[in-house]
């Protein structure tokens, strides 16, 4: 089974409400377009926006408001060492968007984890991601398929990127681990090894991160599509053409395949 970990913003907070539809149906629409059904998704949120495919029995929103404001996130007090502890929550004020999705990762991954132990679950992969970006649909089936003995971490430094206003897409190369990777997790009792807190770290270092605690690693091309110039993205990204390090690339019936591409121009 692949669990994966996201967030979603206030929905009154995005600054291009029919933009925001368009990219969080085009994140779910990746997920239930994947070649292997095997997987759930843990999204912590303040509220969930009706969009198509939001409802499927697979997507578990987890709400973190505390009032109709959305000016503060309910968290842990704190992290829990073990998937069998009541989790005592507070609230804290609002500060910026990183912050805030910090806050809900951790939210997310304490979900994920409970539920596993509830469920039984011996052994899972978990898999971060944006909920503005795209999932090539080949993903949960590559992670399942994995000898676990032999590769329990997965992450990728090459993905492609979308530009949603101009139609246009591209490769992007980076020096360090991007926000999709994922790890191999197996329950003993009550706890999982390894920390069951690694996608709350940095995500850019993970793969040396992994490196040094000797976990088995492979890295993966193409796993991702990060969604740009939407004026929705946590990094709030600009259009594609003023991307650095980008080799902006044909369109093809391929792509379209692999990310469940929909026109989504505003």
């Amino acid at each position: 089974m692949v669990i994966i970990v996201s967030t979603f913003g206030a929905t009154k907070n995005y600054p291009e409400q029919q933009m925001m539809r368009h990219t969080l149906e085009a994140f779910i629409r990746s997920l239930i377009n994947q070649t292997d059904e095997d997987w759930r998704l843990f999204i912590s949120c303040h509220d969930a926006p009706d969009v198509p495919g939001a409802d499927d029995s697979r997507i578990i929103w987890s709400s973190v408001r505390e009032n109709d404001l959305c000016d503060e996130t309910r968290i842990p007090k704190i992290i829990p060492g073990r998937l069998s502890e009541d989790i005592e929550y507070e609230a804290q004020p609002y500060e910026c968007k990183i912050t805030d999705m910090s806050r809900k990762t951790l939210n997310s991954v304490v979900e994920a984890g409970q539920w596993a132990f509830r469920n039984k679950i011996d052994n899972f992969w978990m898999l971060r991601m944006d909920s503005d970006d795209l999932l090539a649909c080949n993903v949960v089936e590559m992670l399942n398929e994995f000898d676990a003995k032999a590769v329990r971490a997965v992450y990728s430094r090459i993905c492609h990127m979308l530009d949603v206003k101009s139609g246009e897409i591209a490769i992007h190369r980076y020096p360090y681990s991007i926000t999709c990777n994922a790890l191999f997790y197996e329950r003993e009792n009550d706890l999982l090894r390894p920390d069951w807190f690694y996608h709350c770290h940095d995500h850019t270092t993970f793969w040396t991160s992994v490196a040094k605690d000797r976990i088995p690693a492979k890295e993966v091309d193409y796993m991702l599509c990060i969604v740009t110039n939407s004026g929705n993205s946590i990094s709030g990204r600009p259009e594609l053409s003023k991307e650095k390090n980008v080799q902006i690339i044909p369109m093809t019936e391929d792509l379209l395949k692999r990310y469940g591409l929909l026109c989504l121009k505003t």
